[in-house]
């Protein structure tokens, strides 16, 4: 959606830690990150945690602790998760073709559970993906079954931090080599293959990360390493590539989102401090300079972003004793707090919109004290924790 820019004073301080990944770092670099400083709210400034809603989980296995979320349209997501096994814990997963009222256990990818967080994405019915961040499995039967796919030329250490699809493709983050020869890269396939190839052009040398965001055959892709590059390309229909202007600096934790084919909109997040961090909000018409809508509020480190067609904004956090959503409904020009989780710091994952009234976000995990999705029917206003 294009938005109108704002007046705004910006944060001055550019500076912040480099151990901060394009991904969620690993427990212990995020705990050092989130812990709660004095300056920390109290629990009667947050807005109150959501309530579960009550919806019939026969297909969910006791135990169940969700990692990941993907969804392709407001009735129909998958989640991924872990459960009480004979093993120990076994990965699990369920899918709702209702607008989560039921859920249905399917064949689950045999993946493990990591200390940051195993991810699942679908394109659509059919045609899914998960990793661990070192492996990919794919499924084209609707997770009837599951096959380990080859990444071409990925060599060395080889690390998986993102996963998106648009109506044609479907694309990873990878970072891969030994030493001086660490490249990071985007790899692309077509959808009901697995031809998993390094896209011409489309990478940075270096241990980095960053974002893919897509709308319908549109895809806009960030690739970074922090204090050092940033470079961002373009491709209308997934596949011919244009390099366009970043949308945030070399200094920057980047998040893209895109609701209209030729408009990205970024959250550029830097000055990481315990628990605090500070959030610009920019927009990109037609691959035109980024324009500041706003800034959202410093409370917690940056764990996600997401926009829809309506011109709701929301953004996650951890950090300052809790968990946050912080959303803007008018452009970034104010912010408001639809869903805080006090006491217990967990990131928030996987936020996404699937229209412009449905969303998701996972919060925790199975590696952590905790592990919940939650959902909003109305734009990001509110937040309901699903029953699983």
């Amino acid at each position: 959606m294009r938005r109108t820019a704002i007046a705004g004073t910006p944060p001055t301080s550019r500076s912040w830690y480099s151990r901060l990944s394009a991904s969620v770092g690993t427990a212990t670099t995020l705990a050092v990150l989130v812990a709660p400083s004095v300056a920390s709210a109290s629990t009667t400034d947050r807005a109150p945690a959501a309530t579960p809603t009550t919806v019939s989980t026969a297909g969910v296995p006791a135990g169940f602790a969700p990692t990941s979320t993907s969804w392709t349209s407001a009735a129909d997501g998958w989640v991924l998760g872990f459960a009480p096994c004979r093993a120990g814990s076994c990965p699990t997963l369920v899918s709702t073709a209702d607008g989560a009222q039921t859920w249905q256990q399917h064949t689950a990818p045999r993946v493990s559970s990591t200390p940051d967080q195993t991810k699942v994405h679908f394109a659509n019915k059919l045609d899914g993906w998960t990793t661990d961040g070192q492996v990919l499995m794919a499924t084209h039967d609707g997770a009837g079954t599951w096959r380990r796919v080859r990444l071409s030329g990925a060599v060395g250490s080889v690390s998986i931090a993102k996963l998106a699809s648009t109506d044609r493709y479907a694309y990873a983050i990878v970072t891969y080599g030994i030493g001086s020869t660490r490249t990071t890269q985007l790899y692309s396939s077509p959808l009901g293959a697995d031809n998993w190839q390094p896209v011409a052009g489309v990478a940075v040398p270096g241990s980095g990360g960053w974002d893919i965001a897509t709308h319908g055959s549109a895809v806009y892709v960030a690739l970074g390493v922090i204090h050092t590059s940033i470079r961002m390309w373009s491709a209308a229909d997934g596949s011919a590539w244009t390099e366009v202007q970043p949308v945030c600096s070399a200094y920057d934790a980047v998040r893209l989102s895109s609701t209209e084919p030729d408009d990205v909109e970024g959250m550029c997040s830097f000055g990481p401090e315990r628990g605090y961090m500070h959030k610009q909000l920019v927009e990109s018409v037609g691959g035109s300079a980024p324009v500041v809508l706003g800034y959202a509020p410093t409370t917690g480190i940056t764990t996600g972003f997401a926009t829809t067609s309506a011109g709701s904004t929301v953004v996650a956090g951890v950090g300052a004793g809790a968990s946050w959503l912080h959303a803007s409904f008018d452009n970034g020009a104010t912010w408001e707090t639809p869903l805080a989780i006090p006491d217990v710091q967990l990131p928030m994952l996987d936020l996404d919109f699937q229209d412009a009234t449905h969303g998701v976000v996972v919060w925790g995990g199975p590696a952590w004290s905790g592990a919940a999705v939650y959902r909003t029917t109305d734009g990001g206003h509110t937040w309901s924790q699903l029953t699983l």
